[in-house]
Parts: structure tokens; C-alpha cells; sequence
């Protein structure tokens, strides 16, 4: 069985696991972090896959090697195995598993904690590292199997290669303190952009862009007071008194009492699906991994 492997030599556990670190960490030299006898033991171990399999892994970009095409496809492969051999490991230690979820800050703040807090009270044999990502690096983390699976925006899941489940829907309003918002303003969310301090995500984001754009439609002249790289923060200065907030709706069960939602029609248009999604690959590597989706799937608020 598998003679074509195993009838030449060069291929090996450390070979394998040296090609995994350049293509995680996206280059030879950062893989071995300045170390001149790491980096050539490196170059060594990679060579020597070439020469096995007959193709080129690396390539050379002005001063940096990193992996072709066929060396990220290859390192794929291995991340997968590898996945798999450390399941059953910990299988058989009777040692909780370790699973890898992909998403934005506010999703891991507001539903994914709760998941997890699901399954910490039911005792499951689970363990999670969160990988804090934005949506277009979220889908490249599945494609290339980095992640188990992730929660994104729907309209960034765009190969065919992903599966997805709808679960939530990212809507939007204005949150603010009670005493910053007159009893007869509380439904009028124009009001509340054009007279209170408004915190929300800075330029650099694209919900940015969009929010000015949607203001300057509807005639509305938005001077943001406080910009954030995090809904959570923006939150966070709410609840502090001074500030509104234009927050996902997600937030409101964490926000408190003395806080009001005044809604603004226009801001329908920024809703986005949220889906859950996976490769399907990781399902045939790690047969495990399907009853956690299909807990965080049960979990997870539906659309």
C-alpha cells in the first residue's frame, strides 16, 4: 500500500512539519525568526520534499523564499493530516480536543461567548483558540484549512469550495446613555447622529464608508467624535456615559439598562447575514469536528 511514497526516501515528519511553518508564517526567514542555522536546516528539509515530489515548494521574491502554489497545496495537505494525527493523540490521552474558530472581534464577543459558554456548562471535551480576523481573511483561513470554521459575513463567502449555515443577521442602530436622550427623541435616531457625540468604527473599515455614504444620501451631515478598530470598545465608551454608540444589535443584551436603542431607517440598508462556514475538507481529516458545528449551529441565534 502507497508503494509510490515509500519507495524513495526524503519524505518525513520533520520535512513535513518544517514546510507547515514557512507557509504559516508566510516566508523561510520568518518561520525561523532570524536564526541562520534554522534557516538553512530549513532550506535543507524543503529541498529535499522538492527532489521527493518532484516539483518546486519554494520560490524566490526579491530576498524573501516563500512557497509556490504547489508548496501552499502541499502544506494544505499536511495541515489537514497533521489535524487528524493530533485528534487521534489526544484521543487516545483522553485530553480535550482543540479547535480553531475565525471571526471579528464583535461576533467573538457577542455569540461566539455564549457558545462557548454553552458548552463549558454541558462539559464538553472541547478547547477553542479564537482567531480574530476580518471577513476576507476569515474565508482565506477555510480555503487554506487554518481554521476549523468561522462566523462572516455572507457576501464574503465566495468559493464554492466553503459550505455555510445562515445564523445571524448584523443589524444596526444608535445606542446611547438615558440621559443623553430626551424622552421624545428616543425613537428619532436622525436627531441622535446630528446632536450627540457618536462613536463607531474609523475610516480604515469599509462599515466606515458605508455609514458616511448612507448619511450624505439621506441628508445627514455625520461628524464621528470618536473612531474605534472595535465595536466592542464603542460599546464600551456608551456605557461610560458620554457617547453614543452605532453598534450591531448583537450587543444590546450586554449594554445594560441605562441604555436606549433609537433606530434609524436608513441604517437597514448596512444589515448584513452572518453565516457560520467550514471547508469540507477539515470534515474528512477531522471527523470530530462536525458534531461542534453542529453544536454552535444549535447555539448560535438564528436569522
Amino acid at each position: 500500500m502507497f508503494e509510490n511514497l515509500f519507495a524513495h526516501r526524503g519524505l518525513s515528519m520533520d520535512r513535513l512539519r518544517a514546510l507547515l511553518e514557512v507557509a504559516q508564517a508566510g516566508s523561510i526567514s520568518k518561520a525561523v525568526r532570524g536564526d541562520p542555522v534554522r534557516q538553512s536546516q530549513y532550506s535543507r528539509q524543503i529541498a529535499e520534499l522538492e527532489e521527493f515530489f518532484g516539483a518546486e515548494l519554494t520560490c524566490r521574491r526579491g530576498k524573501v523564499l516563500q512557497l509556490t502554489p504547489k508548496g501552499r497545496e502541499l502544506a494544505r495537505l499536511v495541515s489537514a493530516h497533521y489535524a487528524g494525527l493530533d485528534d487521534f493523540k489526544t484521543g487516545c490521552a483522553n485530553v480535550p480536543r482543540r479547535f480553531s474558530i475565525a471571526a471579528g472581534d464583535s461576533i467573538e464577543y457577542w455569540l461566539v461567548s455564549s457558545v462557548l459558554g454553552a458548552a463549558a456548562n454541558e462539559k464538553k471535551p472541547w478547547r477553542f483558540s479564537l482567531l480574530n480576523l476580518r471577513n476576507d481573511a476569515i474565508a482565506h483561513s477555510l480555503l487554506e484549512t487554518e481554521a476549523d470554521f468561522g462566523i462572516l459575513r455572507k457576501s464574503a463567502v465566495v468559493s464554492d469550495v466553503l459550505r455555510h449555515r445562515d445564523v445571524a443577521q448584523a443589524s444596526y442602530a444608535v445606542y446611547a446613555p438615558a440621559a443623553l436622550v430626551p424622552p421624545a427623541r428616543r425613537k428619532d435616531g436622525v436627531w441622535c447622529l446630528q446632536n450627540l457625540p457618536i462613536t463607531t468604527l474609523g475610516p480604515e473599515t469599509s462599515f466606515y464608508s458605508q455609514l458616511q455614504n448612507l448619511c450624505a444620501e439621506n441628508g445627514v451631515a455625520l461628524e464621528v467624535a470618536q473612531q474605534t478598530q472595535s465595536f466592542p470598545f464603542a460599546a464600551h465608551l456608551a456605557q461610560c456615559g458620554h457617547h453614543a454608540s452605532i453598534l450591531p444589535d448583537m450587543a444590546a443584551p450586554f449594554l445594560g439598562k441605562n441604555m436606549v436603542r433609537v433606530p434609524v431607517p436608513f441604517f437597514k440598508k448596512l444589515t448584513r447575514a452572518l453565516v457560520l462556514a467550514w471547508n469540507p475538507r477539515a470534515f474528512k481529516t477531522r471527523p470530530c469536528l462536525e458534531e461542534v458545528v453542529a453544536f454552535f449551529l444549535k447555539h448560535l441565534p438564528s436569522p
